[in-house]
Parts: C-alpha cells; structure tokens; sequence
C-alpha cells in the first residue's frame, strides 16, 4: 500500500462515540497524546500545530517503542484509549468539504493469483498425477489461464519467459520483477518445482511446464532421460510425456524446450499434440512447424525468439527484437515473444512492459492468444 502526503489545515477531535453495534469488530486507529507529555521529541510538531496551551496532539501508533515504559509490558500511556477512524477528520488546505470516510490507496495494480491445483483437473498415474478434464468439462487450459480484461482494440503483446526452475536467484527475480502479464515457464527437471510455481501463481504468473524435444545438430544427451525423440516409438514418447506431464501442477499449456526436429516429423509430434488436448492443456510452439497438426488443440505459435542475454552486452539484440515483437503486433493485432531466463534479459523485459501501454500496446499473457497467433518467424 502506498501512502499519499496532503498539506492540512488542522487536525480536528470529536467527541468520541464509544457506542458500537453488537458484535462489530472496530480496528485500532493511531491513539493520540497531548504534547504536553514530552517536551522534546515533538517540539517540531507542536510548533506546527500549537504551544502547549493549545492542546497541540501528537499520533502514537500502535507497537511504537515510546508507548511503552522501559522494561515493563505496561503502556505508559494507559489512560489513553485508542480513537478509532471516525473520530479524526482531516480538513484540506484550500477545501470546503471534510472527508466522510477513510480509504486506503493502493499506488501499485492488484495481483489476481492464479488458481492452485484443483485434485479434480488431476489423474493417477503410475508417475505422478497428469491433467486430466474433470467430470464437470473444465479444461487446465481456461483454469489455470491468468485473467485478462481484453484491452480493447489495442494490440496485444505476450511474452513467456522459460528454463525457470534451475536457478534460484533467477527464478525467483523472475516472478518478482516481472509483471504478472508475462507467462513463465519451468524446466521439467528442476527441484522444489510445486513451491516454485506455486509462488509464481501467487504473483498473478499462468505457469507452463517444458517439454524437451529433439532439435536439429544438438546431442540429445542435453534432453535429459525424459527427452522426446523421433528415434523413439509413439509409445515410449507418451510414456516420458506422462513423466514430464507429473512433475507438477496448475499449469495451463506446455512449450517445447528445443524440438525442431521432432515437431517436423508428423509421427512424432501428432500423438504428443493429441495428448495434451485429451489433457486439457494448451500447447505454445516455437519451432513454427506444430500448428500443422495441431488440430483443435489450443495452441499458439511464437511471433519471436528473443535472445537470452546472459550480460549488459548483449542486450541490443534483446531489445531488436522486443521492437520487431511491437511491429509484428502493430501488423496482425498480436504478437507472442518467447525467452530464456537470464537475469540481464529479466530486466529489459521489466523495463520494456512498463513503456508497452504508452506506446499503444496491452500487455497479455500468452493464454490470451491461443489459437490466434500464427508462425510470423
């Protein structure tokens, strides 16, 4: 909560009404002591608001060190009861009218968390428990979706920040730093991963879960045991997509971590692709080549690859391609960046969400646009 200062003219004691409804919880305000008690600490106060003779009032908050005698639990001030919020008005400079009510102003958007994991979107399997629809229709993929108010006719803007999980530090400048529009995805072999994303839920982040897939040149020792390979029958690949699926909960899609070979070969992907819509889970794709077979699942295709810039220097290619990622969306309406998580490239990200809505743009998390974006690579 943010604190707001206004010049006053005066600060204005009622008579106190002692009488409350029954039953009705009344909140301790500030109590207030005649200056008169302390003849030091306050001269500056009691210069602004009147001598001695002037019953000039200093406020005491609750738990401040001065309400207490030293080394004693008793209030020094114990003949002093708390006022509570009606008693004080506040007059404003220059104004006619005095306030009616008290309100407090929030200076920062309130965080919307996203919901926890709901045992009835969950399945048992042999390797943990895997999406599932529930019996009532309701899908990981609007469940879990962050909200989003729409924006209007404004363009819209996403980003998913991936390989969360690993690093501590990272992770967690992640999901503080960034506003809760950005989508954060998380490494399927990293630890704590229900604490890690159940924090980031709670700072209003839609989570995704990675799913390693073969890429073209790269050693597909770097998958991981739980890689999936197109050298590899349908079936093994399910049964390590179930493995990936267990390894935590109340994510709304998944994304691959690599996969560009394995999302062009058809055989491959297709099984992968209609598990997760018998799942109820969305699919983000960054390899341009899923939509194809996608069918009905809820998908979407990233606009652009944003570097991963592990130091200051690499930060100009960062922000290029942040404003191709303006330019794509200016064109079609939308525009899906996507990154790894590295602590230079958290703070251009940071930075640049903060300008997106003076230039134009609604910040939207990536569930906004399933099934709306196209490959645009």
């Amino acid at each position: 909560m943010g604190r707001i200062a206004l010049p006053i003219d005066r600060i204005e004691m009622f008579a106190r009404n002692n009488a409350s409804e029954a039953g009705e919880e009344r909140i301790a305000a500030p109590a207030l002591r005649d200056s008169q008690t302390d003849n030091t600490a306050h001269a500056d106060i009691r210069d602004a608001v009147g001598d001695e003779e002037d019953d000039g009032l200093v406020l005491i908050y609750p738990g401040e060190d001065d309400l207490f005698a030293e080394n004693e639990d008793d209030l020094l001030y114990d003949d002093v009861e708390p006022y509570s919020v009606d008693d004080v008005v506040i007059t404003i400079a220059g104004g006619n009218k005095r306030a009616t009510a008290v309100s407090a102003a929030a200076l920062t958007p309130v965080i919307r968390p996203v919901a926890d994991a709901d045992e009835a979107l969950l399945r048992s399997t042999a390797l943990g428990k895997v999406p599932r629809i529930s019996p009532d229709g309701r899908k990981a993929v609007s469940y879990y979706r962050s909200s989003f108010e729409g924006g209007g006719a404004k363009p819209r803007v996403a980003i998913v920040v991936g390989g969360l999980g690993l690093n501590s530090a990272v992770t967690e400048r992640a999901i503080d730093d960034l506003p809760p529009e950005i989508s954060l995805s998380f490494a399927p072999y990293a630890k704590n991963l229900d604490f890690w994303t159940r924090k980031a839920r709670q700072a209003g982040h839609e989570v995704l879960i990675e799913l390693p897939m073969e890429g073209y040149g790269a050693s597909t020792q770097a998958l991981g045991a739980a890689g999936l390979l197109s050298t590899r029958t349908p079936e093994e690949n399910l049964q390590r997509l179930d493995w990936l699926m267990a390894r935590f909960g109340a994510y709304f899609a998944a994304t691959n971590y690599m996969g560009a070979k394995f999302s062009a070969d058809e055989a491959s992907i297709a099984p992968i692709l209609a598990k997760l819509k018998e799942s109820g889970v969305g699919y983000i794709d960054d390899t341009g080549a899923a939509a194809r077979v996608a069918g009905s699942l809820p998908m979407a295709t990233v606009s652009r690859m944003i570097p991963a810039a592990p130091d200051d220097q690499d930060l100009r290619a960062v922000k290029r391609e942040l404003s191709v990622l303006e330019k794509i969306a200016e064109r079609d309406g939308f525009a899906l960046g996507k990154t790894y998580a590295y602590a230079a490239t958290i703070d251009e990200i940071a930075r640049w969400s903060k300008t997106l809505e003076e230039k134009g743009f609604v910040a939207a998390p990536a569930s906004a646009l399933l099934r709306s974006a196209t490959a645009s690579r």
